[in-house]
């Protein structure tokens, strides 16, 4: 029985609406031919109360049944009604039962088949509207129907997501701009203050050569250090408009320049390359600039931090490619790994001039548009991992 319900149930719209005007009509000529039959019956039954013998005995002799009679001219009041009301159901009992039947199978239709999605869709579109996208769309029907409200479930997941994706970045844009106007505070003032300087004391000849030079030489770095920072800052607003360009890619091919890469980066620290490539020769769709500018920039830090080795390991899995890379330095901290793909974080101890902290942060970002992640651990053999994974499809 309950196999039968949910086959009825996931019957399509046609075909139920169909089988609902077939089922009541139907039942329509069945009650009409009962109520025309009854009705004959009942109107023959008085005309033969009403026949004399003779006639009867005739009728009945000619035709080997009883035939209705000829009724007299006159009937009582009570049969006359009858009479009538016979006559009524015999003309009329077509279409009203029909008819009746009709409205019941579309009344009958609407609440089995569409009343419940319609309301689920009706409450569903309203809590769009005022912005609450914190609920699910659930309809257990796999007609056209429940098709229609799984279609507007995946439709509210993606504004959910989409919603979620642009208030982490308006959240992102507010800590950038925030950080950027503290972290331009401090060079603006130094120069600031060695202008001041130069404009009081320079005048009067009281600022010596040596100091003038040093004086120079310090707002310079600070001037540049200014535009190291606008520069990185606008390449983070740059960010959002980057869109992903699949092409075929000979895997072995890119490798090789990522492995000339880390040789070039770490030629001049005497480090120990040890490169795996765990994927088969063959081509992946993949946009190669967004990975090697993740690559790049995770094998510079490794570079930067590493003692002694460096290890990158390649290879493809489940329709991603995942490339790792390690090395033997003092690794990430506690706070490292919980803070280091934010934009603008830096370690206590790390003190480069130029280092703004926004090397992972970019990393994150782009394999979050190659539709993949990135992973910060620290290495069981000590030192630090970095591991991005980029959504791709090989090619056989």
């Amino acid at each position: 029985m309950d196999r039968i319900k949910r086959a009825f149930k996931n019957l399509s719209i046609k075909k139920t609406f169909m089988l609902y005007m077939l089922l009541f009509l139907l039942l329509a000529a069945v009650l009409s031919s009962i109520s025309i039959n009854f009705a004959g019956k009942v109107r023959n039954n008085i005309n033969l109360s009403y026949a004399d013998s003779s006639s009867r005995v005739n009728l009945e002799n000619s035709k080997g049944q009883i035939l209705i009679a000829i009724p007299p001219a006159d009937y009582t009041s009570k049969d006359k009604v009858i009479i009538n009301i016979c006559g009524f159901v015999e003309i009329w009992s077509i279409p009203v039962f029909f008819g009746i039947c009709i409205i019941l199978s579309a009344l009958l239709f609407y609440r089995n088949k569409l009343k419940k999605p319609i309301e689920i869709l009706n409450e569903a579109s309203e809590k769009i509207a005022g912005s609450n996208l914190d609920f699910h769309i659930s309809c257990d029907s796999k007609d056209e129907m429940g098709r229609l409200c799984s279609s507007f479930e995946i439709m509210r997941a993606s504004l959910e997501e989409n919603n979620r994706v642009m208030w982490r970045s308006m959240e992102e844009r507010k800590r950038l701009n925030s950080v950027f106007s503290h972290d331009l505070r401090t060079p603006l003032t130094v120069i600031r203050g060695y202008s001041d300087f130069l404009k009081n004391y320079l005048p009067q000849g009281k600022v010596s050569e040596e100091k003038l030079i040093s004086t120079v030489s310090v707002m310079s770095g600070q001037i540049a250090r200014m535009e190291k920072y606008v520069q990185m800052m606008s390449e983070v607003q740059r960010l959002e408009d980057i869109s992903v360009s699949m092409e075929n890619v000979d895997i072995s091919f890119f490798l090789e320049q990522i492995k000339n890469t880390v040789e070039v980066l770490a030629g001049s620290h005497e480090l120990k390359i040890n490169f795996i490539n765990e994927i088969p020769k063959q081509e992946i769709c993949m946009d190669s600039a967004i990975v090697s500018r993740v690559l790049e920039n995770l094998i510079a830090n490794a570079v930067r931090y590493a003692e002694n080795r460096i290890s990158i390991c390649s290879e493809y899995s489940n329709g991603k490619l995942t490339v790792r890379v390690s090395d033997d330095g003092k690794g990430f901290t506690d706070e490292d790994l919980k803070q280091a793909v934010k934009p603008y974080y830096r370690n206590q101890s790390d003190s480069g001039e130029f280092h703004f902290g926004l090397g992972l942060y970019i990393c994150r970002i782009l394999c979050e548009k190659h539709k993949g992640c990135i992973l910060i651990e620290n290495d069981e053999s000590g030192g630090a991992s970095v591991t991005a994974s980029f959504l791709c499809y090989m090619e056989h």
